[in-house]
């Protein structure tokens, strides 16, 4: 169940105002690292609007993902943001979360879904691990932080 965090793909205080230019952002660098296949980040944008990503935590994040159809490798793009963007609640469409953080999710075996995400509400319920990706000033320092949280020893 190896993922591939890297500081490529973490942009830091992202400056875009709108969800879609902040998850084509972030899908850049998955494409960039070969990581994805054509359709993907248009197949995002379309599943986030049947099925919304937005999380009230404690520090509001969005976790956006779509099919393994779409991705070579798995991968994970982190960005945070300058200003909040709105995002509908997961589960609760009618709400709007203003995530400060978002997750771009790409897996490649549909089977790592459901232990990846386990992993990731472990940080979304913890302030200080959601504090530390927010307040992050260093692309490489929070790739070893999220390597540290999210992976196992010896795994990608």
């Amino acid at each position: 169940m190896a993922i591939l965090i890297s500081e490529r793909l973490i942009h830091l205080g992202m400056a875009e105002t709108a969800k879609d230019a902040a998850i084509r952002k972030l899908a850049r660098g998955l494409y960039d690292l070969d990581c994805v296949l054509e359709g993907y980040v248009e197949n995002v944008l379309a599943r986030e609007e049947t099925y919304p990503t937005g999380l009230p935590t404690s520090i509001p994040v969005a976790v956006c993902h779509t099919e393994a159809r779409f991705v070579r490798r798995s991968a994970l793009a982190v960005g945070t943001l300058a200003t909040p963007i709105p995002f509908q609640e997961m589960g609760t469409p009618e709400r709007q979360v203003d995530a400060e953080i978002i997750f771009l999710l790409a897996l490649a075996d549909p089977k790592d879904q459901v232990p990846w995400l386990k992993k990731m509400a472990g940080v979304f319920k913890d302030r200080a691990a959601l504090a530390a990706i927010r307040d992050a000033t260093d692309p490489r320092a929070l790739e070893a932080f999220l390597k540290s949280t999210l992976q196992e020893p010896g795994t990608a």
